[in-house]
Order: C-alpha cells, then structure tokens, then sequence
C-alpha cells in the first residue's frame, strides 16, 4: 500500500511541476515582433498606407489656386493608428501623423507627375503609446503608394495606315477641363556656343562667357571651355534685347568685355554661334570681326508634355506633338496595337537640331531622349 501510495506521490507532483514550470514562461514572455512566438502567420501584424485619392486630373492654374487638392492618408497597423510617423512625398515634402494616423498632402495638379509617398520616419512613432518593435518599424518603412497627376487620354478613332497596311493610325486627345488648353511644348531657350582663342589662334582654355541682359540683374554663364576652346550656354528667348558681355579667364584672373557702350544684340527666334579672340593687350574685346564673329547656331532647348506608349523596347512608333486641343495622332504597328498598350506623359526636355512646332512627328526614339518625369 506504501509503495502505491509513493507511486501516486510522484506521478502528481511530476505534472504540478511542469504547470509550475509552463506558468512562469508565459509570465516572462514580452510580445516582439522579432521573436520566434510571433512568426506564426496569425502573429503577423497587417501594415497598410492608405489615401482617400492617389490620382489627379491636370487642371491649369489658377489664380484662386482651385488647382492644388488636398488629399489625406492613414498609417496603420492591424487598425490601429501610428501616431508620429513622418510622411514623405518623393525626397520633397513632410507631413506627420496625428492621433488617428491621419496626414494631409496638398496636390498641385497643374504639372503632371508620378511621386512615390512613403513613410520616411519612425523615431517618435507609437502605436496605442508604444514604441515600435525593430521589425514593425522595417515592415513600415517598406510601405508606399503612388501619387500621380495626369491626363485621362480617349481614342477617336483607329485607322489602318494608307501607306502601310501593317501600322494603324490611332488618332486620340487627352481629356481637358472646360475652357482650358493643352500645356504648350516649344523652345525654351536657345543656345549660345562659339571658341576662345588668343590672340595667337590657340584655343584658350577653362574660361567662361558672360552675359548680362540690359538693365536687370539676371546673368547667364557658360561651362568652361575645353581643350579646343569651345564653350557653350542657353539663354532664354526674349524681344531683341541688349546684353552685357564678358569673358573670365581664371588662370590670368583678367575679365575681358566690349568697349565700353558696347553691348550685344542676341535675337530672339535662334541660336548664335559666336567666336571670340582675346586681345594680346588690354582687356577690351574689339566687336568686330575676326576677333567677334557671330553666325546663325541651329537647335534649340525644347521643354513642354509630351505623349507616349509603353512598347517593347523593339517595337518603333511615331506620335505627333499634341495641340493645344489636346489631339494627337499615333502611328503604330497593327499587332502592338492590338496587345491594348498604356500611354504615357513625360515632361520633357532636350535638344533638337530641327525646328519642333505643334503637330510635328516624332519617333518613339525622341521620346526617351529627354529628361522625363513619366506619368503612365
């Protein structure tokens, strides 16, 4: 009977000390994100960015700036707020959540764009007044959504080429608002390049050309000349206008101008090439040939919206400049049409040796040739 009732003995304490033992765990244990416990999937906290609006119509400016749209989001973990998290559009604005985790962006729709709004900062982030665990703060930082101001594009009518019966002639507009235009693509400036030279004919190297435009403080300065002599700048068109000019040579610290009175006529509807030779004495540049030859520069700086699709990279296709209507005609082969590809808007700037007006073709080549801001 002892040896039963010593046997029962242990069998009971042996489970009350694994209990014992289970209960002191669960008593240590902390809740992290990080730990082994918490990567079952149920454990997973659910992160979401959220925004009321992330697309935007263009709308042209306006004076009583109707064209700037707020738009607010939320940061959240399962359902609960972030409180202090800093909102980022791009590498440009901030904003920082409240106590709902609610933020507010203002939108200026009068330029397209395509901006990525991430959270870019947790230092003083919180959740039900917590500090966030390492992981919860990856998880976050990770998040982001895409904010885009663009132009709704309709097809009129598709065509077959008359040329060639394997291309189609798409001809759509982009989408405007009552009373307003398309935004104008045209020169932006034209460019100014030429040599320096000594009064020797060797090309004059690291100096700068100078302009500056009669009676205001703006100035324009030229990268510094290379091995040949050769610089070059851009310069805003304007009416016939006078200009100042200059020419820094740094390695003899001497400033070189036109005589005094003197100034220099730059027109407004091309480029110029402008060849300049120094004196061997003196600092004053005579204007007059050979040491001040101006000649016609071709090209010019283009800047304005322009209109694309997304192709593969072997697929070739020409689009025309939009009006200020908005239309404009594609012309593309009958197979990539038929694969429904997405346009695109691109703010582009470059430049072009030949003269670009309203309606004018462009290759798809010409597109990706210029600085872009692309807005599928």
């Amino acid at each position: 009977m002892r040896r039963w009732f010593k046997l029962l003995y242990v069998l009971f304490l042996i489970p009350l000390a694994l209990g014992l033992s289970a209960c002191t765990n669960v008593g240590e244990k902390t809740v992290d994100h990080d730990s082994e416990s918490s990567k079952g999937q149920s454990q997973i906290p659910k992160v979401s960015l959220e925004l009321e609006q992330n697309k935007f119509p263009y709308e042209s400016w306006k004076m009583e700036s109707t064209h700037q749209k707020l738009t607010k989001g939320k940061l959240v973990v399962d359902g609960k707020p972030v409180v202090g998290a800093v909102i980022q559009v791009s590498n440009k604005r901030k904003a920082t959540t409240d106590t709902k985790g609610e933020f507010s962006i203002l939108v200026d729709t009068n330029m397209i764009k395509r901006e990525l709004i991430h959270v870019s900062s947790l230092d003083e982030a919180t959740v039900d007044g917590k500090a966030l665990s390492e992981k919860l703060k990856k998880d976050l930082l990770a998040l982001e959504q895409e904010l885009m101001v663009y132009f709704p594009i309709e097809i009129d009518k598709v065509e077959e080429n008359k040329e060639d019966t394997r291309l189609v002639d798409v001809f759509a507009r982009a989408v405007l608002k009552e009373n307003e235009e398309f935004p104008r693509f045209g020169v932006e400036k034209f460019p100014i390049k030429g040599t320096i030279k000594d009064a020797n004919g060797n090309p004059v190297v690291g100096a700068t050309v100078n302009i500056r435009r009669d009676g205001v403080e703006g100035f324009s300065m030229s990268d510094p000349s290379n091995k040949n002599g050769e610089y070059a700048m851009y310069y805003i068109p304007e009416d016939d206008e006078n200009h100042y000019l200059n020419v820094y040579v740094p390695s003899e610290n001497i400033t070189y101008t036109l005589p005094d009175g003197k100034a220099f006529l730059f027109p407004d509807d091309f480029g110029i090439k402008l060849d300049i030779v120094l004196p061997e004495e003196g600092t004053i540049i005579k204007d007059e040939p050979p040491t001040l030859v101006a000649t016609d520069a071709k090209g010019a700086l283009y800047k304005g919206v322009l209109i694309g699709l997304n192709t593969p990279d072997n697929v070739n296709y020409s689009i025309t400049v939009p009006q200020r209507d908005g239309s404009f005609v594609v012309t593309i082969p009958k197979n990539t049409w038929e694969n429904d590809p997405n346009f695109y808007e691109i703010n582009y700037q470059g430049y072009s040796e030949h003269e670009i007006n309203l309606g004018d073709t462009l290759t798809s080549h010409f597109l990706i040739s210029g600085t872009q801001g692309q807005v599928p």
